[in-house]
């Protein structure tokens, strides 16, 4: 049974932090971060199609922003842990159409040698319809 419970390391959970805080700043602005946060083959795992894709350039809020939807992301908040973070918010707004959208969500980002390699998200898949389809 010990084999499946992690013990944290001081060191684990600094790095984590750190590359939280590159992170953070840059995905509430609905911006990339830099570069050197993310591993090259970082992916994303959705729940709502359980399909694993590269993440694309910009966050996928920034391109619906651009296709003249008005989302921002209210209540962020992270818990770190050895190996990644969880981040938790409410994305709201409203569609291109101005159809309201309030999507709860949650973000688990794994790291791997002070890179971000994946991020598991999981939304409302009804909360998500209004927005995507």
């Amino acid at each position: 049974m010990s084999e499946l419970i992690e013990v944290p390391s001081a060191d684990g959970i600094a790095e984590a932090y750190a590359l939280a805080q590159r992170w953070l700043p840059a995905f509430l602005a609905g911006h990339r971060a830099d570069d050197d946060v993310y591993a090259e083959d970082v992916a994303t795992w959705h729940n709502t199609s359980e399909t694993v894709s590269k993440i694309q350039q910009t966050p996928s809020r920034t391109r619906a922003n651009a296709a003249g939807a008005d989302l921002r992301v209210e209540n962020p908040r992270i818990k770190v842990f050895d190996g990644g973070w969880v981040f938790q918010a409410t994305t709201v707004g409203a569609t291109a159409d101005g159809d309201p959208v309030r999507i709860p969500n949650c973000l688990v980002v794994t790291v791997e040698n002070g890179r971000i390699a994946r991020f598991e998200e999981y939304a409302d898949s009804r909360a998500v319809e209004v927005l995507f389809g």
